[in-house]
């Protein structure tokens, strides 16, 4: 397959609890799309038919490495960060933690902001709307590294398409393999520019997916809602009559 993205892949094909698969070339996530080659535009227009990009990233993300225009194919800024009023947080900066433990927390409260949030909700209903209303074509959705924004949006897509979590949890870490490669070359892009080897170990640490990061966000889901879908219809504007419509348009026998 010629897609040359970091973190790419399909969510078609995950069983659900009543053994249904999510439709294949649907459903696509991603680290961001910076410098597509030609092959990799070509792949995704005309072997997965992608319509729409939905880019989770802050502003100075986007200026730093903007995503790739790719012909008649509709490009979203949907700012989950911005929304919810969160500082700009560096790579650097979480080298600057300097402990494992400090990384962990912080990410555990960002999981945290993604789930109960205002602004985080206000920028997860408009992605399921964009999610819904996208019926014929495919839509990729990512953020800088495709781990955590990204990795919560899929795992809420699946959470409502009634995937088990045993599932999510496989998706949702096989970014620490997808990203290997480019994570090494990060951290020793710091180690040459003088950071030490405690603050690597944190660089490393921001840099991969915990399953006890997703496992704190469902835990979270069903303390304060009891359950994804009526998580998703209190706060994110998403009714049992949207939710059928979700599973009617993204699951196959």
């Amino acid at each position: 397959m010629n897609i040359n993205i970091t973190n790419f892949r399909d969510l078609g094909g995950i069983k659900n609890k009543e053994g249904k698969r999510v439709k294949e070339k649907k459903l696509l996530r991603s680290g961001h799309l910076v410098k597509l080659d030609p092959k990799t535009q070509a792949t995704l227009v005309e072997e997965f038919n992608l319509t729409r990009i939905i880019d989770f990233r802050r502003d100075f993300e986007i200026n730093e490495s903007p995503d790739t225009p790719i012909e008649d194919v509709e490009y979203v800024n949907l700012d989950l960060l911005g929304k919810m009023n969160a500082k700009n947080s560096s790579l650097a900066d979480f080298a600057k933690l300097k402990s494992i433990e400090a990384v962990d927390n912080h990410m555990l409260g960002v999981y945290e902001d993604l789930i109960l949030n205002p602004g985080a909700q206000e920028g997860f209903t408009e992605f399921m709307a964009y999610i819904l209303a996208n019926k014929e074509g495919a839509t990729i959705f990512h953020c800088f590294a495709g781990k955590d924004r990204t990795g919560y949006a899929s795992a809420l897509l699946l959470l409502l398409l009634d995937v088990e979590k045993e599932e999510i949890y496989k998706d949702f870490l096989i970014t620490n393999t997808e990203r290997k490669q480019a994570n090494d070359a990060l951290v020793q892009q710091f180690r040459e520019q003088g950071f030490n080897e405690e603050q690597l170990k944190s660089l490393a640490t921001a840099l991969y997916v915990k399953e006890e990061y997703l496992s704190h966000a469902f835990d979270l889901i069903e303390k304060n809602f009891g359950s994804a879908e009526i998580y998703a219809a209190k706060c994110l504007n998403f009714d049992q009559q949207k939710l059928m419509q979700l599973r009617s348009t993204y699951l196959t026998d």
